[in-house]
């Protein structure tokens, strides 16, 4: 995948390891912005537009699904999967996917992201 398809992704997460594995899982199909709160997450969407956002729950200053419906509001919304190492319903409101991320594989990430974001045939040409 060349540079002007990848994906841009806002990843708000606070743990660095789960946030290097990521980028490393990805690295060939998106461009990610991290993030590690709620504070800087609002910022990054203020000044940038984004594919995708990749939502911990348990953050330093919150709850990761109190930008659910901020995220949901843009326009066109944006895209959220929820990735989680707590246990989460499958069936949260305006979320567009939830992964465990002690049980997610490294394939089902990168294809859930590339099909929320319009781009699964790409995965034919990885």
């Amino acid at each position: 995948m060349n540079e002007n398809t990848k994906v841009n992704i806002l990843h708000i997460e606070d743990n660095p390891d789960i946030s290097l594995v990521v980028a490393r899982i990805l690295s060939n199909i998106a461009d990610i912005t991290l993030v590690t709160n709620l504070v800087d997450a609002r910022y990054q969407l203020a000044e940038h537009d984004f594919d995708l956002a990749l939502l911990d729950l348990t953050l330093p200053d919150g709850s990761g699904l109190d930008l659910v419906t901020e995220l949901k509001q843009r326009n066109p919304p944006i895209p959220i999967i929820v990735h989680s190492a707590h246990e989460v319903s499958e069936t949260i409101s305006d979320v567009d996917a939830v992964l465990s991320k002690m049980y997610t594989q490294y394939d089902n990430l990168r294809e859930t992201v590339l099909q929320l974001t319009g781009r699964a045939d790409t995965l034919a040409a990885q």
